[in-house]
């Protein structure tokens, strides 16, 4: 569970950073049925008869006998999302996760889905591709879309950092040294230290 803190940082962020880009999105969100430009359609796995999605990330319904496309909306973390039912239960699932494993081939099996522009509400497939943790985080990093040092606002590592310190943590290159890694992440060399030698976060493999 995460703290007050936290919940109260990322409300804050959502209410300054995504929630404002989504009303801007969802006011030239297409809702008409016509297919955009090179836009194909597929069955939700597990939704067949119920739902498709597009290779744009539009989701269409066909319960009841009604054809309509989805409204989706925004995950706290600025990800879009959509509400399915089937048979009376609910599911909220995010949409660019959709689109990945329905359009994108995913051989090495890696269990996460980054956006390679880094812009969130973007779920078109060309703008996804299947990574792992430590490569999302990573990518991340590079786009500057996760803070470091003394930017980040919080200096609890999750598990992508834990993961991340871990694979490339390095004595002989600089960027990847104890010192380093804990301006990164906005902790004590000793922090970054107990990770490495797993004496902290022992569950995260």
């Amino acid at each position: 569970m995460y703290s007050e803190k936290v919940k109260e940082r990322r409300k804050k962020q959502y209410l300054e950073n995504y929630f404002p880009a989504y009303l801007a999105f969802i006011l030239v969100y297409p809702f008409h049925l016509e297919d955009l430009e090179g836009e194909f359609w597929k069955w939700i796995s597990d939704y067949e008869g119920f739902y498709q999605i597009s290779n744009y990330g539009r989701v269409k319904s066909f319960k009841n006998g009604k054809v309509k496309i989805l409204k989706p909306k925004c995950h706290i973390k600025g990800y879009l999302q959509v509400n399915l039912y089937k048979y009376g239960i609910l599911k909220t699932l995010k949409i660019h996760r959709l689109v990945a494993e329905t359009f994108i081939s995913n051989p090495e099996n890696k269990s996460e889905v980054n956006h390679k522009f880094g812009m969130k509400l973007d779920s078109y497939y060309e703008n996804l591709e299947w990574t792992t943790s430590v490569e999302n985080n990573q990518h991340a990093v590079n786009t500057g879309l996760m803070p470091t040092g003394v930017n980040r606002s919080t200096s609890k590592l999750e598990k992508g950092d834990v993961k991340f310190i871990r694979k490339f943590y390095s004595s002989s290159i600089p960027e990847y040294s104890i010192n380093s890694l804990a301006k990164k992440f906005n902790v004590s060399p000793s922090a970054i230290y107990n990770v490495i030698h797993r004496k902290t976060y022992k569950n995260i493999d």
